[in-house]
């Protein structure tokens, strides 16, 4: 009788029901390993961004501890009997600032030393000046460096009337080790520079001393 059910293609109801109950034990197992691989995803996602975040705040942080913040000094005096000017730079940040350039221009010629600027201001080249480089330099944090000073009564007076606005205009272009970099015009907000990708070159037109 067996031998007749077996040849005749019939399955057994327990080994059907066995192998019914199997399917469905890896369906269902199918299904939870689905689910654990998606959460397992979600899961990486999740701890990526919030590498991704903490790195990124990290970097934030590192950077304003060595911001750099440029400011232009210009101070002169006049007592009538004497009187004196000096241009000035002074980093009141965190961090050295590494200096790329500077340009200077009278009523929109570009003076490119101190002997250019004299002349435009028509002053005596022969008078006591004391000059600095800032092109090229690193200003450490709360440090001064004084571009020329004179305390020439003449040429001093030149000059407070020459790099006042509208006829002077002097732009400079700092950058942090970071190579994070601001560009700063006078005829602008100076407490505000502009961050910009990279300083300009300003090729011949640069401030040497």
């Amino acid at each position: 009788m067996t031998d007749d059910k077996q040849a005749s293609g019939d399955v057994d109801p327990a080994v059907a029901h066995a192998f019914l109950r199997a399917e469905h034990h890896i369906i269902r197992l199918t299904f939870w390993q689905t689910i654990l691989s998606v959460a397992g995803v979600l899961i990486a996602v999740v701890a990526l961004y919030a590498a991704l975040t903490e790195s990124a705040a990290v970097r934030q942080q590192t950077a304003a501890a060595v911001w750099p913040f440029v400011q232009l000094m210009l101070e002169d005096y006049d007592t009538g009997d004497a009187a004196g000017f000096s241009l000035a730079f002074t980093n009141a940040g965190v961090g050295p600032a590494k200096m790329k350039g500077a340009r200077i221009s009278i009523d929109g010629t570009v003076a490119r030393n101190w002997s250019e600027l004299v002349a435009r201001v028509d002053g005596d080249t022969e008078s006591t000046i004391s000059r600095n480089f800032i092109s090229d330099r690193v200003i450490r944090p709360d440090e001064t460096v004084v571009v020329f000073s004179t305390n020439d009564a003449d040429l001093a007076r030149k000059l407070v009337g020459a790099v006042s606005k509208p006829r002077g205009a002097l732009t400079f272009c700092y950058c942090s080790i970071f190579d994070e970099c601001w560009l700063a015009d006078s005829r602008k907000n100076l407490q505000a520079p502009e961050l910009v990708e990279a300083c300009p070159d300003f090729g011949s037109d640069t401030y040497i001393n």
